[in-house]
C-alpha cells in the first residue's frame, strides 16, 4: 500500500490543516478581487436579483461564442486554486461542490436565484450510464459556455402538453470548445449523451419565480411520469406533509386541508390531497368532491377522475364522504 509520511503527518496536524483552509480562503478572495472577476461578480449579483443578462455586460460577455474573457476568468481561478492545493494537499477550496453519475459541479458563486458553476462530464461515466428513459423540464434560464472537450448531446423540446402528455422534439447537438448554449428550462433541456475525454463548461443559471413545477416525461411516449415543486419552500412543505401522514398525525388534518384548497401550486396541493386521503379518508373525500365540483380549479379534472376511480373500487366511500358531522 502506498504510504506518504508527509501526508500522514498532515492528517495528525489539526493546526496545519486549519491554517491551510484559511490560506485557501484567502486565495479565493484574491481571485474574486481581481478586476476581471470582480466586474463579473458585481454583474452576477445584479443578475441574481432579477436584472436582464443584457444589462450585465461583464457577465454577458462570458457567454458569447468564442469568448476569450471566459477562458481568462476560469484559467486564473484554476491557476490560483491548483497552486493553493499543491501547498495544502489535504485542503479544499471553500466552495460547494457535488458529484453525479456523469460528472461533477463546482459552484463558483450563488446570489439570489442565480448560480455560476463549473460543470464537467466524464466520457467513461457517460458510457456506463443506461440509456435515458425520461426528460425533466425545470423553470429556469440557463447559459453554458464550453471550455474544453467535445461531446454529443440531445436538445429535447417540449412543444406542447395536453392531457398530461407532452409532444417532445429531439435535436442532436455536437458540442465543441467555444460553443454557447442558451435554453429556457420550462420548454427545453440538454441531455449530454457522450464525451471524448472530459467536457468542461461554465454554466450560468437563474431559477424563475412562480409556482410552475418540475415535470418529468417519458421519452418513449411523452407521458407525464413525475411532478414536483420547483422551489425550496414548496419542497419542504411536501416533505413535511408526507412525514406527518406517515406518522399518523391526525391533528395535522386542518393544516393539510387548508393547503389542498389554498392558492399554492398544483403539485403541492395535489400531494396534500393524496396524503389527506391516506391520513383521514373522510376529510379527504369531502375535499376531493369539493375540488372536483369546482368550475375553475385547475385540479378539477384530475379530482373528478380520482373520485370516479375510488368510488368504483370502494362504493362505501360515497356514504363516508357525505357524513360531515
Amino acid at each position: 500500500m502506498f504510504h506518504d509520511k508527509a501526508l500522514a503527518d498532515l492528517r495528525e496536524n489539526d493546526e496545519g490543516w486549519t491554517k491551510g483552509q484559511r490560506d485557501l480562503a484567502v486565495l479565493l478572495g484574491q481571485w474574486r478581487a481581481r478586476p476581471e472577476a470582480s466586474r463579473v461578480l458585481a454583474d452576477f449579483e445584479r443578475f441574481g436579483e432579477g436584472e436582464a443578462l443584457e444589462a450585465c455586460p461583464s457577465l454577458a460577455a462570458l457567454f458569447e461564442s468564442g469568448s476569450g474573457a471566459t477562458r481568462e476568468l476560469v484559467a486564473n481561478f484554476v491557476e490560483l486554486g491548483l497552486w493553493g492545493l499543491r501547498s495544502h494537499p489535504l485542503g479544499h477550496l471553500p466552495l460547494r461542490h457535488g458529484v453525479s453519475h456523469a460528472g461533477q459541479t463546482l459552484l463558483l458563486s450563488h446570489w439570489g436565484t442565480a448560480t455560476l458553476a463549473l460543470v464537467s462530464y466524464e466520457g467513461e461515466r457517460l458510457c456506463a450510464l443506461p440509456q435515458a428513459r425520461a426528460v425533466a423540464f425545470t423553470p429556469l434560464q440557463s447559459w453554458s459556455f464550453v471550455l474544453a472537450g467535445s461531446a454529443t448531446a440531445d436538445r429535447v423540446r417540449c412543444a406542447a402538453v395536453e392531457d398530461r402528455c407532452a409532444e417532445l422534439q429531439i435535436e442532436t447537438l455536437a458540442l465543441e470548445p467555444g460553443d454557447v448554449i442558451h435554453r429556457d428550462g420550462r420548454r427545453e433541456t440538454i441531455q449530454v449523451r457522450g464525451a471524448r475525454g472530459c467536457l468542461v463548461k461554465l454554466r450560468l443559471q437563474r431559477f424563475l419565480g412562480g409556482s410552475e413545477p418540475v415535470r418529468e416525461f417519458a421519452l418513449a411516449d411523452g407521458a407525464l411520469m413525475h411532478q414536483a415543486a420547483s422551489n425550496l419552500h414548496d419542497s419542504r412543505c411536501e416533505l413535511a406533509i408526507s412525514v406527518l401522514s406517515r406518522m399518523g398525525r391526525r391533528d395535522a388534518v386542518p393544516v393539510i386541508s387548508r393547503i389542498v384548497i389554498g392558492s399554492g401550486h398544483e403539485g403541492l396541493r395535489w400531494q396534500a390531497m393524496r396524503e389527506l386521503l391516506a391520513l383521514d379518508t373522510r376529510a379527504g373525500m369531502i375535499l376531493l368532491g369539493q375540488v372536483a365540483a369546482s368550475e375553475d380549479d385547475p385540479l378539477a379534472a384530475l379530482a373528478q377522475e380520482t373520485q370516479r376511480r375510488l368510488l368504483c373500487t370502494w362504493p362505501e366511500l360515497e356514504r363516508i364522504s357525505q357524513w360531515r358531522s
